[in-house]
C-alpha cells in the first residue's frame, strides 16, 4: 500500500487522538460525523450505566498508508453537495484497553492491529465551508455554519437539521493484524533481550554465592553465554505462543471471509440498478452507524431511523462495539418500490455480564429498507426543527418525538430505516 499523499493524515491523526481522548473526556472526535459522534455519546453513556471507564492508549511509529480512493464521485442522499470523494486509509498500531470499575482495573487487553478510516471529503472549492459565517433563520444571529450543526444557535438555542460539513470520517474500524508492527517488534526485541540479560546475571549471582569453586573469572563467558541461551529460549516461547495466536486468527478470518464472500457485489449489483453512483462503503458505514446507535440506546424504539419492534434490553450488557470489517448478505430485494436488505454484521463485543467483562465475536442481524428511488438533494439546505405542537426545538435527526410534550415529529429523513436488528449468533 502505497504512503499518504494528500494532507488527510492530518485527519486521520486528529480522529486517531479524538477517539483516545473521547475515553478520558467524553467529548467526541471533531473529526468523525454525525452518526458516529452520536453513537459515541450513547457509548459514554452506556458505559456510566454499568458505573465503567473505558482507556484506550493507541500508538504507532508507522506511516499512515492510503489503501486507495474508493469512489471518485458520490451523492450523499440527501446531502447539501452533489460531489465527494472517498477515501479508505490505513495505519498500523500498538493498542490497549482497559475498563475500570470504582478505580479499580476489570479488564485488559493489548493488541496490535491495524486501524482503518474511510475519509469523505468535497469537492476542493467546497473544503472548508463550516467556517462560513451564516446568519440564524430564526433571531438573525451570525455564527458558523459548524456551530448550527454541532450545538444549535448559541444564541437563541433554536435547533437546525442540515448534513455533515464534510471532509469527516465516516467509519473506522480494527482488523487484527495477525503479527506486530516493526516498530512494535523493536519495542518487543528490547523486552527479549533485557530479560535474557536479568535471567543470565541471576543465574551467574546464585552460581557465585553456591558454588565455591565458581570464580569472577569464569562469569564472564558463562554471563555471555548464558545471555545467549536465555534470549533464544525466551524467543523460541515467544515465537510459539505468537504462532498459535496466528493459527486461531487465521481460521477465524477463513471462516468470516468464507462466510461473506461475495456480499459487496451482490449488494453493489442490486443497488446500482436504482442508483448508479451507489456506493458501497458508505452504504457500510451507515449500516455499522444505524447498528450500534440501536445497540446502545437507552431507548433505541425513539430513534427516528428505527420503525420495528421493541427491543427491550436486547442489547444493554454491551459496552463497546468493534466490527471486524465484514458484513455478509442474506437478502436483498425489492419490495413495493423500496429497497430491502437483510444483512449480517460480524463483531467483536464487550459484554458486561453478572459484573464480569468479556469479549465476544457476534453475529448481528440487521433489515433495512430505503425508498427505491434513491432522491439526492444537490443544493445545500438548512432546516429549522420547531415542534408544531408546542414550538420547542430540539435534535430532531436523532429523535422521532419531541423532548418536551412528546409529539412525533416528522423530520422528512429520506435515508435507510432499520426495521429489525437482533443478535443471530456468535
Amino acid at each position: 500500500m502505497p504512503n499518504i499523499s494528500n494532507n488527510y493524515d492530518s485527519l486521520f491523526q486528529k480522529f486517531r487522538l479524538g477517539l483516545q481522548n473521547w475515553c478520558r473526556t467524553g467529548k467526541e472526535p471533531s473529526a468523525g460525523d454525525q452518526d458516529m459522534k452520536y453513537y459515541l455519546d450513547l457509548q459514554e453513556k452506556r458505559l456510566k450505566d454499568h458505573e465503567l471507564i473505558m482507556e484506550m492508549d493507541m500508538e504507532s511509529e508507522e506511516e499512515i498508508m492510503s489503501v486507495g480512493q474508493v469512489s471518485e464521485n458520490i451523492p450523499i442522499i440527501g446531502s447539501g453537495f452533489a460531489k465527494f470523494s472517498k477515501s479508505l486509509y490505513a495505519q498500523y498500531l500498538n493498542r490497549s484497553v482497559k475498563y475500570l470499575r470504582n478505580g479499580k482495573e476489570v479488564f485488559k487487553k493489548a493488541d496490535y492491529p491495524v486501524m482503518y478510516q474511510t475519509i469523505i471529503s468535497p469537492q476542493p472549492e467546497e473544503k472548508g465551508i463550516g467556517k462560513t459565517s451564516y446568519v440564524c433563520p430564526n433571531c438573525g444571529a451570525v455564527s458558523t455554519l459548524e456551530e448550527l450543526q454541532e450545538t444549535g444557535c448559541p444564541f437563541c438555542g433554536t435547533r437546525y437539521l442540515m448534513k455533515d460539513l464534510y471532509p469527516k470520517v465516516a467509519n473506522f474500524y480494527f482488523v487484527d493484524n495477525g503479527s506486530k508492527s516493526e516498530g512494535t517488534w523493536k519495542s518487543e526485541k528490547n523486552r527479549i533481550l533485557f530479560g535474557a540479560a536479568v535471567l543470565s546475571i541471576i543465574q551467574n549471582v546464585y552460581t557465585l554465592i553456591t558454588d565455591s569453586d565458581f570464580s569472577l573469572l569464569q562469569a564472564i563467558p558463562t554471563l555471555i553465554l548464558g545471555f545467549g541461551l536465555w534470549a533464544f529460549a525466551i524467543y523460541l516461547v515467544y515465537s510459539i505462543w505468537h504462532l498459535i495466536k496466528l493459527i486461531k486468527g487465521g481460521a477465524k478470518a477463513t471462516v468470516l471471509i468464507g462466510s461473506t464472500a461475495g456480499s459487496k457485489r451482490k449488494i453493489s449489483d442490486t443497488l446500482k440498478q436504482f442508483a448508479a453512483d451507489f456506493d458501497y462503503e458508505y452504504f457500510e458505514g451507515k449500516a455499522l452507524s444505524l447498528a450500534r446507535i440501536l445497540m446502545l440506546s437507552k431507548k433505541p424504539e425513539d430513534f427516528v431511523q428505527y420503525k420495528g419492534g421493541a427491543l427491550s434490553d436486547s442489547f444493554s450488557d454491551v459496552v463497546d462495539i468493534q466490527y471486524r470489517g465484514r458484513i455478509g448478505v442474506r437478502k436483498v430485494r425489492n419490495v413495493n418500490n423500496r429497497i430491502e436488505v437483510v444483512l449480517d454484521l460480524y463483531l467483536t463485543n464487550t459484554l458486561d455480564q453478572g459484573g464480569k467483562l468479556k469479549q465476544k465475536d457476534e453475529v448481528i442481524e440487521i433489515t433495512m429498507y430505503h425508498k427505491a428511488d434513491f432522491p439526492v438533494d444537490k443544493s445545500f439546505s438548512i432546516l429549522k426543527v420547531q415542534c408544531p405542537n408546542c414550538g420547542g426545538s430540539f435534535d430532531a435527526a436523532k429523535k422521532k418525538c419531541c423532548p418536551f410534550c412528546d409529539s412525533e415529529y416528522d423530520a422528512g429523513i429520506s435515508d435507510w430505516i432499520v426495521t429489525k436488528i437482533r443478535r443471530k449468533s456468535s
